[in-house]
């Protein structure tokens, strides 16, 4: 296989990730990869070239797939940040956890709270469920 596992990055959702490969021509390939009891499910067709399931490449980017759901899920976070129903802000990566673990606008700041969970940047109205 030509390609090298450049990042794994977790999805929504729990157990789901995306595995990124870098082509020696310097674009990228990503397949959605579903961790759960020590296996990895993904489809093939979405693997780079040379990474079949029987070969040490897959077997090695499913161990490294393997460990950061491990980790995920050893490690409690101090809170979990998600988007408001019906909002993008998380997903777009317009809110992010500071480095004291509290919601932010990448733009304007910390957020304030504005009902039970939800927070929102005084500034442009982003939203973002904390806790």
């Amino acid at each position: 296989m030509d390609a090298l596992l450049h990042r794994i990055e977790a999805l929504p959702g729990g157990q789901r990730y995306a595995v990124t490969f870098r082509k020696p021509d310097g674009s990228e390939q990503t397949a959605v990869v579903h961790a759960a009891d020590n296996e990895v499910d993904v489809a093939q067709a979405s693997l780079p070239d040379g990474c079949t399931r029987g070969s040490e490449a897959f077997s090695a980017t499913a161990a490294a797939v393997i460990a950061v759901e491990r980790a995920r899920t050893v490690v409690s976070p101090a809170g979990l940040l998600r988007d408001v129903d019906g909002g993008w802000d998380v997903g777009l990566g317009n809110i992010v956890l500071s480095a004291g673990d509290l919601p932010t606008c990448t733009a304007h700041g910390e957020l304030v709270p504005a009902s039970n969970s939800v927070y929102e940047c005084a500034e442009c109205g982003a939203q973002a469920e904390f806790g």
